[in-house]
């Protein structure tokens, strides 16, 4: 007599889920044809090499640090940043897209945003190696001088936009009005996270405030850990970035945990 197959965990549910969220948001994204995948990372491809061009060609030709390349510099910049600002656009609208999904008591809100962050984490990883590729093949130094801090770099950045997504999607549930301040701050977090220019010019005092802005500590540890010549500010630190992300982590885990019912059913 045949035996019943053993019953999964939770554990094994929601690894399931996730795995099947993960494959329908890639065929979403790429449309199930080799064009869209094309499109998918020539689209995010495109709008870096547009910046870099624009500022290397119009803006400045010489870097504004000495010793480095401005495409190098930008690029070290705009990438880790676009990961955070992606990760906080998707998630904040991941919820919604996916709420006729939430009729499956094994799918929950937190399953769809996890799903879609590892898509972005993924294209992120991609579109990097493919701009440090043109830019290798143009004859720019690409090769980073600290290869494991820039992954560190990019793991508290992955985590940190992770959060402040799932802090604002849990939000803009509630309150849809936010969802275009919080696309209207990234503007001017682009600017003051010194992603296309130093902020080393501000006074004291104004750099002080700057420095509470956790992404400008990240963006300069992601250009030390990539250029030997390129020296961040005297108070950047690894411990501010991690415990913001912790705590903004711990923040919207809270508050999901308050409105999870809330989530799937309004």
């Amino acid at each position: 007599m045949a035996t019943a197959g053993r019953q999964r965990n939770a554990w094994e549910v929601q690894r399931a889920v996730v795995f099947a969220l993960l494959l329908r948001e890639l065929k979403a994204r790429v449309g199930g044809q080799w064009i869209g995948a094309v499109w998918t990372l020539f689209e995010p491809l495109s709008h870096v090499l547009v910046l870099v061009a624009m500022f290397t060609l119009f803006v400045n030709r010489q870097a504004p640090v000495a010793g480095v390349e401005y495409a190098v510099f930008l690029v070290t910049g705009m990438l880790p940043y676009f990961l955070f600002q992606n990760l906080a656009n998707r998630l904040m609208d991941g919820i919604e897209a996916n709420r006729g999904l939430f009729a499956y008591r094994q799918v929950k809100p937190l399953d769809t945003l996890v799903a879609r962050a590892v898509v972005e984490a993924l294209m992120n990883m991609v579109v990097y190696a493919f701009t440090l590729g043109l830019l290798g093949w143009l004859g720019f130094h690409v090769l980073p001088t600290g290869p494991l801090e820039l992954i560190g770099v990019q793991c508290v950045m992955f985590s940190l936009g992770f959060a402040y997504g799932l802090l604002c999607a849990v939000i803009t549930n509630r309150r849809p009005r936010v969802k275009t301040f919080v696309k209207l701050l990234m503007m001017p977090l682009y600017l003051l996270s010194g992603v296309v220019f130093p902020v080393d010019f501000a006074p004291p005092d104004v750099l002080r405030w700057l420095l509470l802005n956790p992404l400008l500590h990240l963006v300069e540890l992601s250009r030390h850990a990539f250029i030997a010549a390129y020296v961040p500010l005297e108070l950047v630190n690894w411990q501010y970035p991690i415990m913001f992300t912790l705590a903004t982590a711990a923040a919207a885990l809270l508050l999901y945990r308050v409105e999870r019912n809330r989530l799937m059913t309004s």
